[in-house]
């Protein structure tokens, strides 16, 4: 049964009406087949013939277990999922975001994985990153098996480059080194801007505030970064390259066209993008023949914003023995090889990231899993799509030069401790 499932929540339940398939093609017990068919809930369809490569693999090696791959589009996966929680008709096992974790893991509706991977043959925790095993565990229970992790790298256009006789980015460059790049190929009275710095979070402004020294929030998740100068003027910074130097977009430019858009039809020189964003480079025709990837600029100190994925199987399932059977399997090297050499995204596992970077070799994607060693897990907490409203609210003026971040910071800094004082 459903526990503790927030009250918000079920009225955004009640009123959707959306329910997903249903867990049970057939249980573990009662099918006189000996045959069960379980889902995999996803919602990235360039990652959909990765999970369907490691879906076969489980099934030729489980021969009386069948997975169902579903593809339900981001926009439309968390509704769908909330109101299979309330109906008890989750998919079996399913992708966990970190913003979404610690909702389900408090309403009851994620299995405790802990056992199974205490015991498991195949696999352990100690192949994934400590900080997303902490991410995906509450109260001593492991609520989701990590799957990816990704890291933030500047892409640029190579094309624009050389026509304006500007050297690519590499390691050594500074926010200094890429501003100045970014006024050489600024020709916005022909449509194309030096670089491309919408109002983001993980993508963008998020990692200029640890390469300044600065932090989102407090070690102790009590207190916003915004109380501190450094998180101010690296925000600031970041956002004068729209405002102040006209080297980005205006955010109302960027509400009529994504960053993604604008680099890939040739109007951005360069552009912040994370690892999950490969797959896209790699299929648009101009991305493939012009772009290349290379490290964040640094500020005080090298830093990317780091998160990563994870599997998670419903308590409320009807075939338990497999699900926990594929979870296990998708913790294991060789699923995580086949993820990385589909292309899906870089594995979690420890050692197989070189699959995703030689599957896309037209690109310097190592520059990804190298970031990994300045990396800050991405801030979190509790409520996070609600302190992140909050700070994305209060910076929509900033982004739009009609207020500097010194003068929303306190705005800032009530709200989001307002939503953290009442996360206990």
């Amino acid at each position: 049964m459903v526990k503790n499932w927030k009250k918000a929540s079920l009225a955004a339940v009640l009123l959707s009406g959306l329910v997903l398939g249903a867990c049970g093609n057939g249980s573990d017990s009662g099918n006189e087949s000996g045959d069960v068919t379980i889902t995999y809930g996803i919602w990235d369809k360039i990652q959909q013939p990765g999970m369907e490569a490691i879906a076969e693999a489980f099934e030729a090696e489980n021969p009386d277990i069948d997975v169902k791959v579903e593809v339900t589009p981001w926009d439309q996966y968390w509704t769908k999922l909330e109101a299979g929680a309330k109906g008890e008709s989750m998919p079996d096992v399913f992708w966990m975001h970190s913003n979404e974790i610690a909702k389900y893991a408090e309403g009851g509706v994620l299995m405790d994985l802990s056992e199974t991977y205490a015991n498991s043959e195949v696999t352990s925790l100690d192949n994934f990153p400590k900080e997303l095993v902490e991410l995906y565990s509450a109260d001593d229970a492991l609520y989701g098996i990590p799957k990816d992790y990704d890291t933030i790298a500047l892409w640029y256009n190579k094309t624009l480059f050389d026509a304006a006789g500007v050297a690519y980015p590499d390691e050594t460059w500074t926010w200094d080194t890429m501003l100045a790049a970014a006024q050489k190929l600024n020709d916005p009275d022909n449509g194309v801007y030096g670089i491309l710095a919408p109002l983001n979070r993980q993508e963008g402004y998020h990692n200029f505030i640890f390469q300044n020294g600065g932090y989102v929030l407090s070690d102790d998740k009590t207190e916003s970064g915004f109380r501190l100068d450094e998180t101010i003027e690296a925000v600031q910074w970041y956002a004068d390259l729209s405002v102040k130097y006209g080297v980005s977009p205006t955010q109302s430019q960027f509400a009529e066209n994504t960053n993604l858009s604008f680099f890939q039809s040739g109007r951005g020189a360069m552009g912040f993008f994370g690892s999950w964003m490969t797959g896209e480079m790699a299929n648009n025709e101009y991305t493939a023949a012009n772009a290349d990837v290379a490290p964040l600029p640094k500020g005080k100190q090298a830093a990317t914003i780091f998160n990563g994925l994870a599997n998670s199987v419903a308590a409320s399932t009807e075939n338990k023995e497999a699900a926990l059977k594929f979870v296990e399997f998708l913790g294991t090297e060789e699923a995580m090889r086949l993820q990385g050499e589909n292309g899906a995204a870089i594995p979690a596992y420890k050692g197989t990231e070189e699959t995703f970077v030689n599957a896309y070799s037209q690109f310097n994607m190592q520059v990804y899993v190298d970031q990994m060693e300045n990396a800050y897990i991405k801030p979190y907490s509790k409520e996070t799509a609600r302190w992140e409203d909050v700070e994305n609210t209060a910076l929509m003026p900033v982004f739009d030069g009609t207020a500097t971040v010194k003068e929303v910071a306190p705005d800032i800094v009530a709200g989001v401790e307002e939503v953290l004082a009442n996360e206990k």
